[in-house]
């Protein structure tokens, strides 16, 4: 008999434990990555008019975030994407702060679907001249599944659309649009 109610015990503070992750006041760290599965497309404009052929590149990036639930299921945050991506042997990269809001929706004791908004700066460089570095305005959107492996980390199954508009550091008639979509894979932990 103790068996079975230490064991009754057990599973009921795991599914409380599973489902109080996402509550009010808890706080989520982790990241993501996402290799290939990138398809960006680039379109270089100048004084209004596109100049240059379209880009298709591939994209390596890795995300550091920090979130706050304010509420249950919803996260504030910030995120921090560094990327690199290398065309005819020039390699860019950039750094983007992004602050965002993601909200979890409960779907059973391991996976909780998400989906997040955020919006901030992103800035570019190709070399160390003023004409090949850019900056200007990021928004993000991003959507996955979370499974939860234990009481407190989850592997994050995400997708994510990007859209920059950025001026170039030395002509601000030349404006870069970059729309990007991704998937990659998430680690978090969960306070």
């Amino acid at each position: 008999m103790r068996k079975l109610l230490l064991s009754a015990a057990v599973a009921v503070f795991g599914l409380m434990t599973i489902n109080a992750q996402t509550e009010k006041g808890n706080w989520v760290l982790g990241g993501n990555t996402s290799i290939s599965f990138t398809s960006t497309n680039a379109t270089t404009e100048f004084d209004g008019e596109e100049v240059g052929d379209d880009q298709e590149l591939s994209v390596f990036s890795i995300t550091p975030s920090v979130g706050y639930f304010v509420m249950d299921n919803l996260s504030v945050g910030l995120d921090l994407t560094f990327s690199s991506t290398k065309v005819d042997d020039v390699t860019t990269s950039s750094t983007a702060i992004i602050p965002n809001a993601s909200y979890f929706f409960d779907a059973g004791e391991k996976f909780k679907p998400f989906v997040g908004l955020g919006a901030g700066l992103v800035a570019t460089s190709a070399g160390d001249d003023d004409i090949n570095k850019s900056s200007g305005l990021a928004i993000r959107g991003t959507g996955g599944i979370a499974y939860f492996i234990n009481e407190s980390v989850s592997i994050n199954f995400i997708v994510q659309y990007l859209n920059t508009n950025q001026k170039n550091k030395e002509n601000s008639d030349l404006v870069t649009k970059n729309s990007n979509i991704g998937a990659g894979i998430g680690f978090f932990i969960y306070l």
